[in-house]
């Protein structure tokens, strides 16, 4: 590896209904790497926490009950892994108590809080641009940085996922995915981040895609830094074992190049800076 110290703390294992391998390959596949920490965030899609329409009716309730079960049984078993207990909340104030319901009696270390659909709609990621004038478009977005904002102002996770989740499936064929028209809400929740104390996560799925736009991670971490931020957390978002930390090297080479010099891991729910340190070939093994 090109870094001495590399993570993945956003991570799915069978537990989640979009993810293929179990929970013990995931850990096995982890150890395998070699990783400095790995973190498994399995879904929990409040709005759809009693029955999900796209998993045929399973309930998100029993997916969490299931993962947390099985994090720590996966701690036992892969003692020299520093294997962290995690959760993605999908939606929080779609179904507040749900969310409550979900982080219960429960010891996580690490909270991801996600928007993969706005209130009262449907997944980005069966929305097709061009069935969307550009003033509609325009309401999504700005919807999008809206509720974004309110989940910020609950606060009851630690990093906040794949900001450009919507650019991945909005953006129509041949532009360039980007913010720029909507740098205020950009700005508004990047500095809300900061001020809360919160992250920003640096999802690599789409870095090692080769059939997607590029989206546009430098232009949003050097803007983060710009206006002061430091808590980055790095994230796969793995959904099988042979993708877990992929990009993740793509990732540091962009971040340091920006002149950020750590990232962040969070145990027992408090943030932890880990160096990027980046390994000659030289001295590479």
């Amino acid at each position: 590896m090109a870094y001495q110290y590399i993570s993945d703390c956003h991570s799915h294992s069978s537990c989640s209904f979009d993810a293929t391998d179990d929970m013990q390959a995931m850990c096995a596949a982890a150890q395998a790497l070699g990783l400095a920490y790995y973190t498994i965030t399995d879904h929990c899609e409040c709005d759809q926490y009693d029955g999900s329409e796209y998993f045929g009716g399973q309930k998100y309730r029993d997916c969490v009950a299931n993962s947390y079960v099985q994090l720590l049984e996966n701690q036992a078993r892969f003692s020299n892994l520093r294997l962290l207990r995690g959760l993605e909340l999908g939606q929080p104030l779609q179904n507040l108590p749900a969310a409550e319901d979900a982080l219960r009696g429960r010891t996580y270390d690490f909270i991801i809080g996600s928007l993969h659909i706005l209130a009262g709609e449907t997944d980005f990621y069966f929305l097709n641009p061009e069935t969307f004038t550009p003033e509609q478009l325009d309401d999504i977005f700005r919807r999008y940085f809206e509720e974004i904002l309110e989940m910020l102002e609950w606060g009851q996770f630690d990093t906040l996922a794949h900001i450009t989740y919507p650019l991945r499936y909005l953006c129509r064929p041949g532009e360039k995915p980007s913010f720029a028209k909507y740098q205020d809400g950009l700005d508004a929740v990047l500095r809300k981040i900061i001020a809360d104390d919160k992250a920003i996560e640096f999802n690599t799925s789409r870095l090692i895609r080769k059939n997607a736009p590029v989206l546009p991670d430098r232009e949003i971490f050097t803007r983060y830094k710009e206006l002061g931020g430091t808590c980055i957390t790095m994230g796969a978002d793995a959904h099988r074992t042979q993708d877990i930390a992929g990009g993740m090297e793509m990732a540091l080479d962009l971040l340091r190049d920006i002149g950020f010099t750590e990232y962040t891991v969070y145990i027992d729910r408090k943030p932890h800076q880990v160096p990027i340190l980046y390994i000659p070939d030289t001295e590479r093994k």
